[in-house]
């Protein structure tokens, strides 16, 4: 009887050690795509975290995450606060003097677009293909920018829904942008590596990189 208790115990706490092991699981909820790109050609890409300016240490950690991510499936993937100083704004000009030349393939940038405390696990946002500033990377990151600085930022049993899209380098095109939705991470950490992990699944699988 003794040892059955004991089996039983240490069946229950495995149990328990293995749901708390468990991080927060991430979606890729809404998605487009330019087809045309999609020819395996991505193997260096720059990545660029939008976040409050008054918040340099989790844009340092995000970018460090997602590149950690690429790297580890192959590709090669640089932050770019290891380029330039996190207080310059990226416009055409810091593009030159920091960007060209070093032979990207493609810039990622992702941006925080909402927090959900209220909502359960559910479908997810209802996703459209972008439009206006969108297709252009300037446009696109002087939009984004405005509200990361006025955004707030991770707190218990909710959804983090961030925006991330792809650009080609050479036309500064968007080719690709998803929505995705982390369910109740305790900490920035887990949906960076949430996140790092479903996007290059997802650009891998769709014919994107260089694998």
């Amino acid at each position: 009887m003794i040892k059955k208790y004991f089996l039983f115990a240490s069946l229950v706490i495995s149990t328990i050690m293995i749901f708390c092991s468990c991080g927060p699981s991430t979606e890729i909820v809404g998605e487009w795509s330019e087809d045309e790109y999609k020819t395996n050609s991505i193997d260096k890409i720059l990545v660029l975290g939008i976040f409050d300016k008054e918040k340099p240490l989790l844009r340092r950690r995000f970018e460090d995450g997602i590149s950690a991510a690429f790297n580890e499936s192959g590709i090669e993937a640089v932050p770019s606060m290891d380029i330039m100083s996190y207080k310059e704004e990226i416009d055409s000009a810091a593009v030159q003097a920091h960007f060209i030349g070093k032979g990207f393939d493609a810039v990622i940038v992702s941006r925080l677009v909402g927090l959900d405390k209220e909502r359960k696990v559910q479908a997810g946002y209802a996703y459209t293909i972008p439009y206006g500033n969108y297709y252009g990377f300037y446009g696109y990151y002087y939009a984004a920018v405005q509200y990361a600085n006025t955004s707030s930022y991770l707190s218990k049993n909710l959804t983090v829904v961030l925006e991330t899209n792809l650009y080609n380098t050479d036309e500064k095109k968007l080719i690709w942008s998803g929505i995705s939705e982390t369910i109740d991470p305790q900490k920035a950490s887990e949906v960076i590596g949430s996140l790092g992990k479903v996007l290059v699944d997802k650009l891998d699988s769709e014919g994107f990189l260089a694998n």
